[in-house]
């Protein structure tokens, strides 16, 4: 811990640890999830890492913000307008494959998806939420890409040769041994 030090107009300045320095927090400085000092949408420390949900649990979760969830054959599916969650069913302690969508022509489904993501990562506890939805914020205009996060695997795609063009958002639990897809 840094000692306080007296600035000259007669207030009081304390410092958190010299790793707090080196990334350039201070007390009271708010940092957003993509890690920029004061940006709006800010948040004060790290996420808050959240406990691991069953398939049911994030079903339940998404039914009471008023989603309409359903079963087809191996997944769960939850929509609401435009967006949808697929949750692979299953005996793991948390859904192996979590595939987020938007409908629509791809550049406007990119940005719904984006719009969804944190909200559905928060809801189906995936970590680090806020990792991965800066990163497919960023997967504007692009058709596919991949990237890992914490434990997931993380893939993005536009669809827009079929009859239900739109953007994708897979999670694979890169963890999962047994059962870790649809069949």
């Amino acid at each position: 811990m840094l000692a306080c030090a007296v600035i000259l107009i007669g207030t009081t300045s304390c410092s958190g640890s010299k790793a707090d320095d080196k990334a350039g927090n201070t007390p009271g400085s708010t940092t957003s999830a993509s890690g920029t000092p004061g940006a709006s949408n800010t948040q004060s420390g790290p996420e808050e890492k959240l406990p691991d949900l069953t398939t049911a649990q994030v079903v339940a979760a998404f039914t009471g913000k008023g989603y309409t969830c359903s079963t087809d054959e191996a997944y769960q599916t939850c929509a609401q307008g435009a967006t949808s969650i697929q949750v692979l069913i299953g005996k793991q302690p948390r859904p192996p494959v979590l595939s987020l969508q938007a409908t629509g022509v791809a550049a406007e489904a990119t940005t719904k998806l984006a719009d969804f993501a944190p909200q559905a990562l928060e809801l189906a506890h995936v970590n680090p939420r806020g990792q991965i939805a800066d990163w497919l914020k960023q997967q504007q205009g692009k058709a596919s890409a991949q990237t890992t996060a914490g434990n997931w695997t993380v893939e993005f795609s536009t669809e827009s040769e079929s009859d239900q063009p739109g953007a994708i958002l897979t999670l694979t639990d890169k963890l999962c041994k047994v059962d870790c897809g649809a069949e």
